[in-house]
């Protein structure tokens, strides 16, 4: 398992619970031995979820910006997300070619906002969406289908 992350023990937040990690493993159907990246600001907590539940490889990072350019991962979280905005975009943009891309919002977001995201997913071939409510947070999933996972 490796861990991407600059550790500050004084800031490292305890807002993912055990629940919504089990809820996220769920909803974005982790394998054993899938990568999964971990992307915001309680990524490590997330990590150790994923370690306990079985997940052979595994990184947790703070933030998209210091994700490495064409970092594999079959699975990708960005959770702790507080809007859709150019951010969000952004750490999008910098994926490679997941799998499946789970984003875990703090609050509802607006339609719009959450089509936006939906669209930009899309283009990236992650075009089987689903948008889950998880502990009241919404968590929107998008994954690569099989036969265009082999195409791209």
């Amino acid at each position: 398992m490796s861990i991407a992350l600059k550790q500050d023990v004084a800031s490292i937040s305890h807002l993912a619970s055990p629940h919504r990690t089990q809820a996220l493993i769920a909803a974005s159907n982790i394998q054993p031995d899938d990568r999964v990246m971990v992307i915001g600001r309680a990524a490590v907590d997330h990590l150790l979820v994923l370690a306990r539940t079985g997940c052979r490889t595994a990184t947790a990072i703070r933030s998209h910006k210091l994700c490495r350019a064409g970092e594999p991962a079959d699975v990708v979280w960005l959770t702790d997300v507080a809007a859709i905005d150019a951010e969000t975009a952004a750490a999008i943009d910098s994926l490679d070619s997941p799998r499946v891309v789970a984003i875990d919002l703090t609050r509802d977001c607006a339609k719009a906002a959450l089509l936006t995201v939906t669209e930009q997913l899309r283009a990236k071939g992650l075009v089987d969406q689903a948008i889950h409510k998880v502990a009241g947070r919404t968590v929107v999933v998008a994954a690569r289908p099989a036969w265009l996972r082999r195409v791209i």
